[in-house]
């Protein structure tokens, strides 16, 4: 099959391009017109499929309580954002309640994820958290301070899909055997809802942590005396760093700053959505997560009584087009940001560009990022 169009994306500019797909694969990238196509999206933009890296869930559930039947409506939604690989993400959640979830995440990654996005692994934004105000909406009643044992624990239960380890370094009192030990297990490592000074993200990093958890937000700001956390992001060249960039998680002339002192290779946009996503506006009582939210008419949430927020309720497309034309972020940095930044910081080396041998994922936009069409394993998803 050959798509065209005079808008692809590709080595870093929109260019008219045909890409012809054989089975899962893209087999080639020729001049616009050159061959006969199949399909012709003539002035709409082609794009790698979009990758979130940080997405709990939507529609009144997420990973913590993950069911087959829930992760197979999850994977077939995503597509209508244009994304095409995420994370099941996890977070502070009673003990026994996240096992039996990974459980289930990791049989629908072995056996089930046949259709719909790509499930790549599980991310554990928590809990492994500070016991400061940077835990944010996480509950204290769940933290656990990570170890090897319980590395191995989690990552058992998903059959070895634990792929993206949060911690907050502040609570290993300066023995990171722990991060030495997800590095050696193949894990990525992220430094999050986290108070931690400069110096102690400084040493983290130096034990291989590679990425900042929604920059901004959930640690401990940048002051000209201590730069903390956001100053440790910003300053590691080497070091990626997640931005919801929404407006509303992040201030966009904050975002646009971020984005400038990541570059074009180490942004990276997520939409860190939660189970409000997709809900009503009202008050909604999760019981197990130990806390109650409410969802604005704005379609913004936060728990009940205060201004803390409880996760985002955006698209990532939608994240993309207010990243771009509201933040003024780069072009270059901010489509990369949703696709090959995010797969290049999880060391997955076959998706995430329009390219010959990489996997025929691709999303189809207008010029507002209004999803078109998104293809995936080469096949035109369409939902049932």
């Amino acid at each position: 099959m050959i798509i065209q169009s005079k808008c692809v994306y590709f080595e870093e500019r929109l260019q008219p391009k045909q890409i012809e797909i054989r089975k899962d694969e893209i087999v080639g990238v020729y001049p616009y017109g050159l061959f006969k196509a199949d399909v012709d999206y003539d002035d709409l933009i082609v794009m790698p499929g979009l990758c979130d890296v940080h997405n709990h869930g939507y529609n009144g559930c997420e990973s913590n309580e993950a069911t087959k039947k829930w992760l197979k409506e999850w994977s077939a939604y995503l597509p209508s954002e244009g994304v095409t690989a995420t994370l099941a993400s996890i977070s502070s959640f009673p003990k026994q309640g996240l096992l039996k979830a990974l459980k289930n995440i990791g049989e629908y990654i072995d056996h089930d994820n046949k259709k719909g996005a790509h499930i790549l692994g599980v991310y554990e934004e928590g809990p492994f958290i500070c016991s400061g105000k940077e835990r944010g909406a996480q509950s204290l009643d769940f933290q656990i301070i990570p170890s090897k044992k319980v590395i191995d624990e989690f990552n058992d239960a998903c059959n070895g899909h634990l792929i993206y380890v949060m911690i907050a370094p502040e609570m290993l009192n300066g023995n990171y055997d722990v991060i030495d030990y997800c590095i050696k297990k193949g894990m990525k490592v992220a430094l999050g809802h986290t108070g931690a000074s400069f110096d102690i993200c400084k040493e983290a990093i130096e034990h291989g942590a590679i990425s900042f958890t929604h920059t901004y937000n959930g640690m401990k700001g940048l002051h000209h005396r201590e730069p903390g956390v956001v100053g440790a992001a910003m300053y590691f060249d080497h070091c990626y760093a997640e931005c919801i960039c929404d407006g509303i998680h992040v201030n966009k002339y904050a975002a646009n700053i971020l984005a400038k002192a990541k570059g074009k290779d180490k942004f990276i946009l997520i939409t860190d959505s939660v189970n409000i996503k997709g809900l009503k506006p009202g008050v909604y009582e999760f019981e197990e997560k130990g806390r109650t939210t409410t969802v604005t008419e704005e379609g913004v949430a936060y728990i009940t009584g205060t201004n803390t927020l409880a996760g985002s309720c955006h698209r990532l497309n939608h994240i993309l087009d207010y990243a771009i034309h509201e933040a003024g972020i780069d072009f270059v940095t901010a489509m990369n940001a949703v696709t090959i930044n995010p797969m290049k910081m999880l060391g997955i080396n076959d998706r995430g560009l329009i390219k010959e041998g990489y996997k025929a994922d691709l999303a189809v936009f207008d010029d507002s990022f209004n999803n078109k069409a998104t293809y995936i394993d080469g096949k035109l998803f369409e939902a049932k």
